[in-house]
């Protein structure tokens, strides 16, 4: 939907032109209703829009000299003058427009005082002009989308203000002689096009001055291949140079703002903002006492600016999901959007959501854009939430933030006062962290940001909020509409060689360093995508010389064993004292590997991704040392266990934020992978111990002791490992280095499972309690790991009997579901399934879009029990992801689902046989009795059978139970178009049911196609009404979803014929192409045509694609040119749609051709 601005038209002509008499008489002209054919008193005449009206000037004076003023104010005041500017350009751009092509009758249109309200046609007050000048709040600008969606949106609001312009036209006594030599057929599209030239005019005139606007035609550019978009994305996104040209293109807004800081804050405000720079002298990884035998680049010369996917949060919106974000268009050019979204009047309605997986680099970007923002415009603070209480305020949490940095106590109102002339950017980075620490959801988190920013505007102050976070929690949280989402990509091949080069560059000087080379680095795929994975990876090349052979490849495994060894190594040597015998710093690197393993555990059986002091301490005191190893040794100084374990590289922890008060001290691993590492690693070597102490009654020296079965359960009786996507992978890399030993490692998992319901004995750690007792839990989250371990080790699966017998399998799998939690189970149900021949295989399954998982089927799948499957997952689906509230409401929605799939079809009849007409009444009857019992989903399945069986039955059944249905719809209370095509009598019942299919925009097109080719088969006294809400729909298809499940063919005709713009169509293509074997057959050539004329690629459907999806409709009518190329393309179709214009040639099935299936309604009854 488009944005719009917040300013009336009187509001921007104020904020423009200040104290003007103009405004005054402008002021009383507006607020007298003048322009809605109100009078002024005294009889006076005013022209409407003449040349030397006083309204038609101030625009003119408003629009030509404002750069050098917006440039001077800063604050809330500069985005209100962005906004202004832009509104009333628009809105003088149409004027301009409308009195080109009325030519000089134009000036004869006069208002008179006898000239009111009244002469406006009642059916259309609802356009009045005055408010669609001065209420209609004109689209902007955004800095999500592109430049060809401000046009499309500016150009749907010219058509609505040529109409409400019209009408109010035809109220003045001059325009009957006016409108005689005006061809009216073509008035609007010639006005809207000759308002759209104005506008785009001076549109590019105020971009030359004001930089702000300049920002969108760089990507109006880009978006028309103006600007090599591959080159510029190229050079911008592997340039490292530290988002140095954001500061550039935000410190040419302006000159110095003057600043009237209160000299108590001069200083301290100051010294803010020169704390943020020392990010550059940062290298962009360090760890305290931690060599890395590598140089890292300072963050100056080596930080990458990522690639992004931009959106704006909406009803359909799902940032949770991979598959929702491969939709959104991919973008290079960061600088740019955060140019434009900085300057973006938007931006102080709403919070920035800046999203990314684990070692994306979020926080190292806030930092780098904290610090490059210019201090004459933007004043930036940046509040850890880590470090922070979920409780306080968004002002408590700056006010927090701030002293943490500066050891001294600024109020927030004291700040705002000082920094009332800038915009104040407050980075909220960590809102999983924020999550994680309190163990809160905090769903309303965004929305409590959202409202401080809101009531900060209202104050006259400008805030903008940019929220960092995990894409792993967004399931979880509530976010505004409108909210700004921005989602870091991997490192594209550019970025990692140019990354490269400043790492070889740094390390240049070093005796003996051998360069990294990109194409190996590469050839690891993923690894070498995400900044943090890829330094790592670096870091390991840099000491295994033997795995740069050509030839030899790596896993992950490889890469974090690796990575583990020779940092457990150098820890152990260079922390001890003396040099170490072997065995004993053999002993050492076994028992701090083991550590960390514990560490791992942790955090994930808290099901988090930190641990805090106290309860990491509380673990590894309840399993100390490994056995014969004696007391824990000292790694230097006297310290706890944990800070021992945490001293290790792998582990960061941050500031003591609170003295003392061990549960605010967290400690998190450097990347969540190498917890899943270390967690897969513990497991498989735990396995392969127990296997071999099966066969030789002792374990060797896999971890540096003697395994307990009673710690391996114990730290395996909390969460199924399966939740963790990582710590699958690596359990089965792992397990597959020792392929010999995998009947073995099952063998022992059999042995551990039969032994999993007796009395255990946890060999001293009992006392291990990551969450509170639960004996069901307990045995629910074993059992379910030992039987995925089992599968996950067997690459061609495992019986479930090889495991335990049928009715303790039966037992097993009905008790994951009592004892896990929910994700616990869909994680579960998700990874286990049965092949072909009945074997448990771990193979990871994901749901389709809009599918859900039904925990009870999979649970019967699980089972082998077939029928119980196909009940549940048939029975789930007629719920549409809706559930029963109410035996009750089950019960009536299974006869409702029994009717619909068991009535006898007699579409040749009048009537319906009397069976199922008994089964309607009844229905009817019991939802009289107990209206509850109806469901919303229920209402919906209902009304769509009266759709198909309404013209056959009584009509007081069908009014009766559509009453019902619609009296249970609260939220929609609509019904099916063909419902009212089959059934108009409800129109005269229910009056409201026509309009009402316009309100709502979910299938709005696959309505108005279904009314459009229903209008022969009404009464002609409901053609009109049916009419008006068709031609309602039709004009707003621009702006309506369109889902790809519900298109159909014959929507081509639909848009071709109400001429929709560039987006639109090529949205209706894209739509089609899922289906293309289904819809191209159906699509005559001239409809085609028509529907690609004058259509251009854009960032929603590139040239490339644009090409593939016509020659895959071309190779349906045998007629793909020789030359593959867009015009060769467009070319073809053109002379296919001349040389048969109005009949298809029949299919390859030997169906008609596309023209028979078009159901092309007469021409008396097109809308």
């Amino acid at each position: 939907m488009p944005r719009r601005s917040s300013l009336s038209y009187r509001d921007a002509l104020r904020l423009l032109a200040p104290g003007s008499a103009r405004i005054t008489e402008t002021d009383k002209v507006v607020s007298a209703g003048i322009l809605g054919a109100g009078a002024l008193s005294k009889g006076t005449a005013l022209a409407l829009l003449g040349p030397k009206n006083a309204l038609m000037q101030l625009v003119r004076d408003a629009t030509g000299n404002q750069a050098g003023r917006i440039r001077a104010t800063g604050g809330k005041s500069y985005y209100e003058l962005l906004e202004a500017s832009h509104t009333v350009l628009a809105l003088s751009a149409f004027f301009d427009g409308f009195r080109d092509e009325v030519g000089p009758g134009f000036d004869r249109l006069e208002l008179t005082d006898e000239e009111k309200v009244g002469m406006v046609p009642a059916e259309r007050r609802h356009h009045t002009l005055p408010q669609e000048i001065d209420g209609g709040y004109f689209p902007l600008p955004s800095s999500v989308h592109g430049m060809d969606d401000t046009r499309r949106d500016v150009e749907a609001a010219y058509v609505k203000l040529y109409d409400a312009t019209i009408a109010f036209c035809e109220g003045l006594a001059a325009w009957p002689s006016v409108r005689r030599g005006l061809d009216l057929t073509s008035m609007r599209s010639r006005v809207v096009g000759r308002a759209m030239w104005h506008y785009e005019d001076r549109f590019d005139r105020l971009a030359a001055d004001l930089p702000e606007f300049g920002f969108r035609m760089i990507r109006q550019a880009i978006e028309h291949n103006l600007i090599d978009n591959r080159t510029l994305t190229t050079e911008v996104s592997a340039r490292l140079d530290a988002l140095a040209q954001l500061y550039r293109n935000l410190a040419e807004l302006s000159g110095p703002v003057a600043a009237d800081r209160p000299d108590l804050l001069r200083e301290s405000l100051d010294r803010l903002t020169g704390s943020l720079a020392a990010v550059f002298r940062q290298p962009l990884l360090r760890i305290k006492d931690v060599d890395f035998h590598l140089r890292l680049p300072n963050v100056d010369s080596g930080f990458i600016s990522p690639d992004f996917r931009a959106a704006e949060y909406g009803k359909h919106t799902s940032p949770e999901r991979e598959r929702w974000w491969e939709d959104q268009p991919r973008r290079g050019d960061l600088v740019g959007f955060l140019s434009e979204y900085l300057t973006d009047p938007a931006s102080l309605h709403r919070p920035l959501l800046l999203l990314g997986q684990p070692g994306a680099g979020k926080t190292l970007l806030t930092r780098v854009i904290a610090a490059r923002l210019p201090a004459s415009r933007f004043t930036a603070i940046v509040v850890p939430l880590r470090r922070m209480s979920g409780d306080s305020s968004p002002t408590e949490q700056i006010e927090a933030a701030i002293e943490q940095v500066m050891d001294e106590r600024i109020r927030w109102a004291d700040l705002r006062r000082a920094t009332q002339h800038t915009t104040v950017v407050v980075i909220f980075d960590g809102f999983d962290e924020l999550v994680q620490v309190t163990g809160t959801a905090h769903s309303q988190y965004i929305d409590r940001v959202a409202e401080f920013q809101e009531a900060q505007w209202d104050l006259g102050y400008s805030v903008i909020p940019i929220i960092t976070s995990r894409i792993l929690v967004m399931d979880r949280a509530s976010v505004p509409q409108g909210t700004v989402l921005v989602r870091l990509e991997d490192l594209t091949d550019a970025q990692v060689t140019a990354w490269l080069a400043a790492v070889n560059a740094a390390n240049e000087d070093r005796p003996g360093y051998r360069r990294l080379s990109a194409r190996e680095l590469l050839s690891h795929g993923e690894l070498a995508r995400q900044p943090l994975l890829l330094t790592l990876l670096a870091i390991y090349y840099n000491e295994h010389w033997a795995d740069r052979r050509p030839g030899v490849t790596i896993s992950r495994s490889d890469l974090f064993t690796g990575l583990l060894t020779a940092f457990i190594r150098r820890q152990v040597s260079e922390k001890a004292p003396t040099a170490l015998p072997p065995h004993e710093r053999e002993a050492r690197e076994h028992q701090l590997r083991r550590d960390l393993a514990i560490t791992a555990f942790a955090m994930f059986n808290r099901n988090r991704e930190l641990v805090n002091r106290a309860a990491l301490r509380l673990d590894l005191d309840c399993f100390g040392s490994g056995p014969g190893d004696g007391s824990r040794f000292e790694l230097g100084d006297v310290l706890g266990p944990e800070q021992l374990v945490t001293a290790a590289f792998f582990v960061v922890y941050g500031p003591d934020d609170v003295q003392g008060e061990d549960a605010r001290r967290t400690y998190e691993f450097l990347h969540t992978t190498i917890g899943d590492f270390l967690i897969a690693e513990y497991v498989i070597g735990a396995l392969r111990s127990l296997a071999e102490l099966r066969r030789h009654t002792r374990s060797p020296a896999g971890f540096g002791y003697q395994l307990d079965t009673g710690q391996f359960r114990a730290l395996l009786s909390h969460q199924p490992l399966v939740k963790r996507e990582a710590v699958v992978g690596f359990a089965r890399e792992l397990s597959s280095r020792h392929p010999e030993e995998r009947d073995g490692i099952v063998e022992t998992i059999a042995g551990l499972l039969a032994e999993a319901r007796q009395r255990t004995n946890l060999a001293g750690v009992d006392g291990y309690r990551p969450a509170p007792y639960d004996p069901v839990r307990l045995l629910a989250a074993y059992t379910a790991n030992l039987v995925a371990l089992a599968a996950l080790v067997s690459p061609d699966g495992v019986r479930h009997t090889d495991l335990m017998d049928e009715a303790t399998w039966v037992s097993t799998v009905r008790l994951w579901r009592a004892g896990l939690d929910e994700k616990g189970q869909l994680a579960m149900i998700s990874w286990l399934g049965r092949d072909a021949d009945g074997r448990i295989i771990a193979e990871r399954r994901r749901e389709g879009r809009g599918e859900t998982v039904n925990v009870a089927a999979e649970e019967a799948r699980l089972l082998g029990d077939i029928t119980t499957y196909g009940q549940l997952q048939a029975g789930a689906r007629t719920w549409r992801g809706q559930q029963p509230d109410s035996f009750e409401a089950g019960r009536f929605h299974a006869d409702l689902v029994s009717l619909a799939t068991r009535r006898w079809p007699v579409p040749s009849l009048h009537q319906l046989i009397l069976y199922d007409e008994r089964s309607y009444r009844r229905l009817w009857a019991r939802a009289v009795e107990s209206p509850e019992a109806v469901s919303s989903t229920s209402a919906t399945v209902l009304l769509e059978c009266l759709a198909e069986d309404g013209a056959q039955l009584p009509r007081e059944v069908v009014c009766g139970l559509t009453r019902v249905a619609l009296s249970r719809l609260p939220d929609s209370p609509t019904a099916p178009p063909e419902l009212i095509i089959s059934c108009p009598y409800l129109i005269d019942e229910f009056p409201e049911l026509v309009d009402s299919l316009g309100t709502t925009d979910d299938h709005a097109v696959l309505h108005a196609l279904i009314l459009r080719h229903g209008l022969h088969r009404l009464p002609q006294r409901y053609v009109p009404r049916v009419r008006r809400v068709l031609a309602d729909i039709e004009d707003r298809l621009a702006e309506l979803p369109l889902e790809d499940g519900v298109v159909s063919a014959e929507m081509a005709e639909q848009f071709a014929a109400a001429r929709v713009d560039n987006r639109t169509a090529l949205w209706l293509l894209m739509a089609l192409s899922e289906y293309a074997e289904l819809a191209w057959p159906k699509i005559p050539p001239r409809t085609m045509h028509a529907l690609l004329a004058h259509r251009l690629p854009d960032e929603f459907l590139d040239e490339a694609s644009l090409c593939r999806l016509l020659l895959d409709y071309l190779r349906a009518y045998d007629r793909v040119p020789a030359e593959v190329s867009l015009a060769s393309a467009l070319d073809t179709l053109r002379v296919l749609a001349a040389s048969d214009p109005s009949a298809g040639r029949s299919n390859r099935t030997g169906q008609a051709g596309p023209s028979d299936h078009t159901g092309q309604i007469p021409a008396a009854e097109a809308v």
